[in-house]
């Protein structure tokens, strides 16, 4: 199946996908740029054209690869995932036995449960309950029958949810967030997040570079996010006029009035840390009496700034661009 679009058209489809999907307002540059790499995103790169001729399976991979730059899903892969299983067992015949045997309970069993929905009067979007798939997996196959079964389940989900035509998606945002926001806006209003969006934390998952890009306070706010789900409580700097100290870290029982257990400074730079840096953390560190500072960096130390750290026993630490890189793995969704 194949219709005419325009480009604009084309563009338009694509902004309202990455909104209702990943919650996301784009911009017709983002849209261009995410989805270079398919036919849409070429006929879109040429301007001057009017539009053309789409296939289903076009937009479904202009639709996967767009989800996939906004780090929404796992793969830009338009796969189902009873393909993708097949073709990882098909080597294994005893394992494909178990495979094809729990993809037939699955399809009657889901057939059954939907029949069963529909009949009932239930209403567009509601969760079907699997134990009635599960059950009879378990007592077929056992624990190998149930851990396929359970990757066909999701995997349905998750095709359901990258599908350019239907309005399944995994999650039901509250709210919209704009992608330029993480680069321009210094609020750190979060929805989905205390201190920064889990939206954005996707995205720079996805696009890690990104980060050098991203507004200054919006790279505090990935600190803060990162101690807040680690189980501390979080203080915020006012952002200007803090002296230098960006957040301070707090045990979560931590009684009022009691010293920070960290002093956070974030330096959003190419330029590596100097020891002026250093010693002036150490000096706060010291005045509010805290057990350590922390320097949340793009960058990392310098050799002088190292030197001096350990010639002196400052208890300052760094977290730099490789570590940047861990935290964000562990906050992305599905962690």
């Amino acid at each position: 199946m194949a219709i005419w679009l325009s480009r604009q058209s084309m563009i338009d489809t694509l902004l309202e996908v990455a909104a209702f999907k990943a919650g996301v307002v784009l911009t017709e540059a983002d849209v261009v740029e995410l989805t270079a790499d398919t036919s849409i995103g070429q006929c879109l790169l040429a301007t001057g054209k009017p539009g053309g001729r789409i296939g289903s399976e076009e937009m479904d991979e202009a639709v996967a690869q767009l989800l996939y730059g906004l780090g929404n899903i796992a793969s830009p892969s338009t796969l189902p995932i009873t393909i993708q299983l097949y073709h990882r067992f098909r080597g294994d015949p005893e394992k494909l036995e178990i495979f094809l045997g729990v993809q037939r309970i699955y399809n009657d069993a889901l057939r059954k449960l939907l029949a069963d929905a529909v009949a009932a009067g239930a209403p567009h979007g509601t969760r079907l309950d699997p134990e009635p798939i599960m059950r009879p997996v378990a007592e077929k196959f056992g624990r190998a029958g149930l851990d396929i079964v359970m990757e066909i389940i999701s995997g349905t989900n998750n095709d359901l949810h990258r599908s350019a035509w239907g309005s399944v998606r995994n999650v039901d945002w509250k709210d919209e967030v704009e992608l330029k926001a993480l680069f321009e806006s210094e609020k750190l209003d979060a929805s989905h997040g205390r201190f920064l969006d889990q939206r954005f934390i996707d995205f720079l998952d996805r696009n890690f570079d990104k980060i050098d890009e991203m507004h200054w306070r919006k790279f505090e706010g990935l600190a803060g996010e990162f101690f807040e789900r680690e189980g501390y409580r979080v203080e915020m700097g006012p952002g200007r006029g803090d002296e230098g100290v960006d957040l301070r870290i707090f045990p979560k029982d931590a009684a009022e009035g009691d010293a920070p257990l960290i002093i956070v400074q974030c330096k959003r730079q190419r330029a590596k840390i100097d020891m002026v840096l250093v010693k002036s953390v150490y000096t706060d560190v010291e005045w509010e009496k805290a057990a350590s500072g922390l320097i949340v960096t793009t960058s990392t130390f310098s050799p002088g700034a190292e030197r001096i750290r350990t010639a002196r026993a400052y208890p300052v630490e760094a977290v730099d661009r490789p570590k940047l890189r861990e935290w964000l793995a562990m906050m992305r969704s599905g962690k």
